[in-house]
């Protein structure tokens, strides 16, 4: 993770820790996913041989039709300013991994050969939250390769309990023997 973005996520945070910090996550996103939607949009606001004050009043007009929080709006503009747009993505993904840490929440990629219902979610969260002692945030995705069960990451953290991780367990011990 760049040392700028993060210094960038850590101000804007302070400013909207707690009361705003949440809308603030919420339009930070929006607005780099209109970015990312957007390229020519994209790039007349990164383009420094346009003069900053259209950048600016480009952004202006974007940024009034999603009623942005004023301390978003005004922390965007810095970046056109500053010419530092492109590390907006890098900014999210620092501000969330802040702003996680304040709640004192972790976020788990958890993978399963199959659909998990309410339940089981239910349940793996609670695992997760015994086992990091945080609060858990969970992102769910689906790989048949896996055979059965799951795998679970948690920072740099890896809980495999794949049916995949089994056999090829199982294949080593019976190759070494």
């Amino acid at each position: 993770m760049s040392v700028a973005a993060n210094r960038y996520a850590k101000a804007l945070l302070d400013v909207l820790y707690p009361a705003s910090a949440e809308i603030g996550l919420d339009q930070l996103v929006r607005f780099s996913s209109l970015l990312a939607s957007e390229p020519q949009v994209r790039q007349l606001l990164e383009n420094p041989t346009i003069a900053a004050d259209s950048r600016k009043d480009l952004f202006k007009s974007i940024a009034d039709s999603l009623a942005y929080n004023n301390s978003v709006r005004n922390f965007l503009n810095l970046l056109i300013e500053r010419n530092r747009l492109d590390l907006l993505s890098k900014i999210v993904e620092a501000y969330q991994k802040l702003f996680d840490e304040k709640l004192g929440l972790v976020r788990a990629h958890v993978t399963s050969a199959g659909p998990l219902d309410e339940d089981q979610q239910r349940d793996l969260v609670a695992k997760l939250k015994t086992a990091t002692g945080k609060q858990v945030r969970m992102e769910l995705s689906i790989d048949p390769s896996l055979i059965g069960g799951i795998v679970a990451q948690v920072g740099s953290t890896i809980y495999d309990g794949s049916i995949r991780r089994q056999l090829q367990a199982f294949k080593q011990r019976l190759i070494q023997n």
